[in-house]
Order: structure tokens, then sequence, then C-alpha cells
């Protein structure tokens, strides 16, 4: 019986067989692969989510009807499921957010990390960013050697999410994917040598490493935004 993680295994396996030796195969097959699987993800979920405002399905929050496609969340009644027409509704942006603001109240974050600790399911480390109108870059995040004590920490995460705090879209990398971009000739000279990773306005569908020290070029890494608005 093949089980998910059996499937990530082999998946696993055959990047390595394609890769061989070749740190550059290793890299581009793991981020295409994992960029593939978030766009399998999200042109589901713009699927569902059209029905759902064909259909004229108000917002499940407040009961009201939307008077814009722009801003419109879906939304998974379980958690524990995934993305179908039985288990998704429609909210305003900002009910979203109050919806989830108090199940968090609610449950509590402790306990819900908890349980995933016992469950041996890995957390993932959720960095925020605002918006930078006035710069070449829109977007900027800095990872901290001191909070990582060298990537021992931070392999402690499954991923690091990326998130944009004005629009709340964000793009979720494997720790694993990272640790080729966190190296210690990429450290910076700000604070303890952080990692700057950036976005810049005219590559929004790429996260952008920071040259270290030693003044090496900038790195580039394709990511699929998820909760994009959409026009």
């Amino acid at each position: 019986m093949r089980t998910p993680e059996k499937i990530l295994e082999r998946a696993r396996e055959m990047i390595r067989q394609y890769a061989g030796a070749d740190p550059d195969k290793w890299f581009y097959a793991n981020r295409y692969v994992f960029a593939r699987l978030q766009l399998d993800e999200r042109k589901t979920k713009t699927k569902i989510k059209n029905s759902l405002i064909d259909r004229g399905q108000p917002c499940h929050y407040c009961g009201k009807q939307f008077n814009s496609s722009v801003g419109i969340h879906l939304h998974r009644i379980d958690d524990a499921r995934g993305y179908s027409a039985d288990n998704c509704v429609l909210m305003h942006a900002e009910c979203h957010r109050a919806h989830h603001s108090e199940h968090q109240s609610k449950t509590g974050v402790t306990r819900k990390r908890s349980a995933k600790r016992r469950s041996g399911v890995r957390p993932v480390l959720v960095k925020r960013s605002k918006r930078y109108e006035r710069m070449a870059f829109l977007y900027w995040w800095d990872i901290t050697p001191g909070n990582t004590r060298d990537l021992l920490e931070l392999a402690k995460f499954e991923a690091v999410q990326f998130v944009k705090k004005d629009t709340q879209q964000r793009c979720r990398v494997p720790v694993q994917a990272l640790k080729g971009f966190l190296t210690p000739e990429r450290q910076t000279t700000r604070s303890q040598g952080n990692w700057g990773i950036k976005v810049f306005r005219e590559q929004e569908d790429n996260l952008a490493f920071e040259p270290g020290r030693s003044g090496d070029d900038w790195l580039f890494l394709p990511v699929v935004w998820l909760g994009k608005p959409e026009h």
C-alpha cells in the first residue's frame, strides 16, 4: 500500500536518479516538481472557487452577497480534509480573517502545535513581509542564523512559508530546498549575518536571494504564490 510518505520517498529517489552527482540538476528537478504540485493545487482551488461564485453562493461568515470577484477567499469547512466542492465555502477576505482569529482563540495555538508534534509532522516556519513601495523590490524577508543555529534549528521545520502581509499571498519552500541558498558564503553583513530574501518588481514569480559578503550574484527561485487575487 502506497502512503504519502512512500510517494515522497519514491519522488526523492527519482530526482536523485535523474540528477546523479550534479547539484544543479538536483536543484532544478526538486524545484520544478515542487512548483508544479503547488500549481496543481492552485488550479483545483480556482476551479472550485469559480464554481461556487457562478452558483451565487454568499459569504459563509456574514451571509452577504459579494459585490466583486476580487478579494473572495475559499475556505475549507473541515481543515482535516482537502479542497472539494462539498468541503469549501466562500468568504470575504476580512470575514475569513475574522473566522480564523475566532477559531484560533477557541482552540488555542499551543494545543494545535502540540498535536502536530505528537503526530510526527514537522511545523512550518512562517515569515511575513510588509510591502516596500519606493524600493527596487516589493517584499523582503530576513532569516537570522542566530535564530536557526546555522540551520540546525531550521531543520526542525518542514518548510518556510513566505507571506506578503498586505495581500496574504504565500508560497511555501521546503527547508531542504533552501539549504542550497542559505550557505555561510551568502550571509550578509547585516545583524548576525542574515540571509536576505526579496521579491523584485519585475520578477514577482521568483524569490531573490541576496549576495553575501563575497559579492556573488543574486540567486532566483521560481515560486507559485497561493491566495493570489484574481482580476
